[in-house]
């Protein structure tokens, strides 16, 4: 299975290796999901380009980049979101978010995704590392030896774009539920799987196991 594994990107579009993993995936698990982990992503980039002094420019290029991306597809991860959980997003809300960030304006589009991720929390129970199994934890510890920490080599202050940090660095500075909404948006597939998130509930589950449980 690892010989079909591809690495590119790491904390790039939302924030960890791209890897494809020909398992079941997340299938609607992760479409009903997608609105909400984007808005934590969004909320932990807005954070580190207000607080985190010590960025490079190319750092701070990379992290406006990936959120003005973000915010370009927020709206259709919304029309999603309403039409698989039958909740309402606000639309004045989002118009609000993206007129904050287009005027560049970090504290108030903070704020305002911050409200968004309150009201759209993300359901953090189905994926709890405490439902990983042994088989779960064993699988993805041969994928994190074999292909994460091969690629998550930075520290903070990279003179790059989008630097691969190291994940054990990243879980003691972000929360869990960042965490997993990177895990569930920042992994990519191949071509062959359309880019889908090759991810299992098990995967996911167990890289909580692994990367949280030693934070914690």
């Amino acid at each position: 299975m690892l010989k079909q594994l591809f690495i590119a990107g790491c904390f790039v579009a939302a924030g960890l290796c791209s890897a494809a993993a020909f398992c079941a995936g997340l299938g609607t698990t992760l479409d009903r999901v997608r609105f909400p982990a984007e808005l934590l992503i969004v909320q932990g980039d807005l954070q580190r380009l207000i607080f985190l002094d010590h960025l490079s420019p190319d750092e701070r290029l990379g992290l406006e980049g990936r959120i003005g991306s973000a915010l370009g597809g927020i709206e259709w991860l919304a029309l999603e979101y309403e039409a698989l959980t039958k909740s309402t997003v606000s639309r004045d809300a989002l118009q609000r978010l993206q007129e904050s960030w287009l005027t560049r304006d970090l504290a108030s589009a903070l704020e305002r995704v911050s409200g968004l991720a309150r009201n759209h929390s993300l359901n953090v129970e189905i994926f709890s590392p405490d439902r990983a199994t042994l088989d779960d934890v064993g699988r993805v510890q041969e994928i994190d030896a074999q292909l994460c920490q091969g690629c998550h080599i930075d520290s903070v202050g990279a003179a790059k774009i989008l630097p691969a940090y190291r994940l054990q660095d990243m879980t003691r500075v972000i929360s869990g539920k960042e965490f997993l909404a990177r895990l569930l948006s920042g992994v990519r597939g191949t071509a062959e799987t359309s880019l889908a998130n090759p991810l299992s509930l098990g995967d996911i589950r167990g890289f909580m196991k692994l990367y949280r449980a030693a934070a914690d």
